[in-house]
């Protein structure tokens, strides 16, 4: 556990710019809703950088394993006793870091602009969807991480894309278990429905997270499954 937990902040740390320009955008965004502070703005914000978190959690994943390839990095880590499963787990590990940096940014930002909104509005319900938000972009980085270890970066996000946009597309189609079995439609439908002042639904909350970690952890287990067979001494092309 202390080996995953070294990885997974020593890749938050090559991942600072990320993180700087993921600040210095919503700092910028503030500025320019709070000129604005209407209740419709302040919504319009929450769901916009929500989905943003999740794709920035598919983006911070997918070229993980391809550019510790290319600089080596991940001869250095295995060769100190760490096994792949560690060093997925690590990735994870780092990958959920940005993501609650951004969350915390978003949830932050959004509480001061319902705040600031005319009148003001409450904010019951921001901290679920918040929740949810964060364990959706912890599932979306293991599913882009365990298509990364076979696939090309490119291919992989397309797959992951696909993979995660597969529920919504069936629940259109008229399949309204896909819910059921894939947590991507239910946060779809909890931001598309969010309001200030409305109390998210705890067992909506609770049903999503248990979803989240039982993909995560079918998605990192296929992964170390996958990985050990993978050649990782020469640098990819």
């Amino acid at each position: 556990m202390r080996s995953i937990l070294l990885i997974g902040i020593n890749y938050l740390r090559t991942q600072v710019l990320t993180v700087l320009i993921i600040v210095v955008y919503l700092a910028g965004m503030a500025v320019v809703f709070l000129h604005n502070p209407h209740g419709q703005e302040s919504r319009f914000f929450v769901q916009l950088h929500s989905l943003y978190v999740i794709f920035v959690a598919l983006m911070v994943a997918v070229p993980a394993i391809h550019a510790d390839r290319r600089s080596r990095r991940i001869l250095a880590v295995l060769s100190k006793g760490i096994h792949r499963w560690e060093y997925l787990g690590g990735l994870l590990c780092g990958c959920g870091l940005v993501s609650a940096i951004f969350c915390a940014l978003v949830g932050g930002i959004s509480w001061m602009l319902s705040q600031s909104a005319e009148y003001g509005h409450a904010t019951t319900g921001l901290a679920g969807l918040m929740l949810m938000v964060f364990t959706c972009a912890l599932m979306v980085s293991a599913i882009g991480l365990f298509f990364a270890t076979f696939l090309h970066p490119l291919l992989a996000t397309f797959a992951a894309s696909a993979t995660i946009a597969l529920p919504l597309v069936l629940r259109q189609a008229g399949w309204n278990g896909a819910g059921a079995v894939f947590p991507a439609s239910q946060l779809a439908e909890s931001i598309a429905k969010f309001q200030f002042g409305d109390p998210a639904s705890a067992g909506a909350i609770a049903t999503t997270t248990c979803m989240v970690a039982a993909m995560r952890i079918l998605c990192w287990i296929g992964s170390a499954m996958i990985f050990p067979r993978r050649d990782v001494t020469v640098a990819p092309e």
